[in-house]
């Protein structure tokens, strides 16, 4: 293992997650692949997100700060930047990855040249109720049933017409696929830059994958990006969603969103492929 040259670089942008952030680098220190560099960029916090990083003292992780908000787009290309590994895992701060998801996805990347973007399945859970009262703890209580997002194996440009078609937080980049092609987030795009980002890669020629394996935990409680940010996320993902129909030169009607939650969400315990 190598700290200053490794396989694998692991990218958090932190923006005021001091509530969720501890056991989210806690989740990438315990990993079982060992040969990786972790990088935190704080983006400005107005929280202790700091401090909760400098009390960490493993010689995997570097802390960067920025003076002034960048913003998700910009502070995600900043990351790549800073990256030595030849991969990079990406991960936001109140989200969690299982201890062998580095392993399984640097395998398969090494056996599959052409793919530069690999996701895995990701299951929900809530730790806290993400509001007061009875509903808030039935809604938690609702999503801690085991509810995960399967996404396909093999996305191609047309999977991409029905919505993002790897989870972020999930994914890892062949770094020199994105140095060659010129691929980069869009901060115009942001919200919606992680998907954008799938749609520059297969408009590259480059293919998308995921490993149909829980290797992540998407952590809602109701504070998350996308749903503080619903108008501009829906916006963003129609802009998308146009530029796909530019690339193909055809008309494609849109596919409504509890279309695609019905294709793709589906309780754990009926699950053929899955990993405890």
């Amino acid at each position: 293992m190598s700290v200053n040259n490794p396989k694998i670089s692991v990218l958090i942008p932190v923006y005021n997650g001091a509530a969720y952030l501890r056991p989210s680098i806690e989740s990438i220190l315990n990993q079982t692949f060992a040969d990786f560099e972790l990088l935190l960029l704080d983006d400005a916090s107005t929280d202790n997100s700091a401090e909760i990083i400098k009390s960490y003292t493993d010689s995997r992780i570097k802390f960067f700060q920025s003076e002034k908000n960048l913003g998700i787009s910009a502070a995600r290309n900043k990351l790549m930047d800073l990256a030595q590994g030849e991969y990079l895992a990406v991960m936001d701060h109140d989200d969690l990855s299982a201890p062998t998801r580095l392993a399984e996805q640097f395998e398969f990347m090494e056996r599959n040249p052409e793919v530069a973007m690999l996701g895995t399945w990701g299951q929900l859970f809530c730790a806290e109720p993400p509001f007061e009262g009875f509903l808030g703890k039935l809604k938690q209580k609702f999503i801690n049933l085991g509810w995960v997002w399967c996404q396909p194996q093999e996305p191609d440009i047309y999977e991409t017409l029905c919505g993002n078609p790897i989870m972020h937080s999930s994914s890892m980049l062949r770094r020199s696929a994105l140095i060659k092609s010129k691929i980069a987030y869009n901060q115009t795009y942001s919200p919606a830059e992680d998907y954008d980002l799938c749609r520059q890669i297969l408009a590259q020629g480059w293919k998308l994958a995921n490993l149909q394996k829980v290797l992540f935990f998407y952590h809602y409680h109701g504070k998350n990006h996308s749903l503080t940010h619903k108008q501009a996320m829906i916006k963003a993902d129609y802009k998308v969603k146009s530029d796909i129909l530019k690339l193909l030169g055809k008309r494609f009607t849109f596919r409504p969103y509890f279309w695609v939650i019905l294709r793709k969400l589906r309780l754990r315990r009926f699950l053929r492929n899955y990993n405890d």
